[in-house]
């Protein structure tokens, strides 16, 4: 597996503001910040925000939930598109 080809993890941290919105940063990912008046609008926001930072550096992701076992961060997973693409077509195949 190349370094384009890996699937790295991506820790959100969810807060919320005292404004009655729920905040969505990330140690892992510069420049990602979502802001939602829900939990539930939050968390369906993150992974396009997260797929929008990697388009911007000129990266193609597939973002999905990954399993929690931190309780303060909530992974995701940003699977690069032709890792994806080429996972599926093998699905087919059999």
């Amino acid at each position: 597996m190349t370094t384009s080809e890996r699937a790295p993890i991506v820790r959100v941290k969810i807060e919320e503001g005292k404004a009655g919105l729920f905040y969505a940063t990330s140690p892992d990912l510069r420049g990602l910040l979502v802001a939602e008046p829900t939990l539930d609008a939050l968390d369906a926001a993150i992974p396009q925000a997260i797929a929008n930072l990697y388009a911007a550096c000129g990266t193609e992701v597939v973002v999905m939930k990954a399993k929690n076992d931190d309780p303060q961060f909530y992974p995701w997973v940003a699977v690069p598109a032709a890792v994806a693409r080429r996972a599926i077509e093998g699905m087919a195949d059999h």
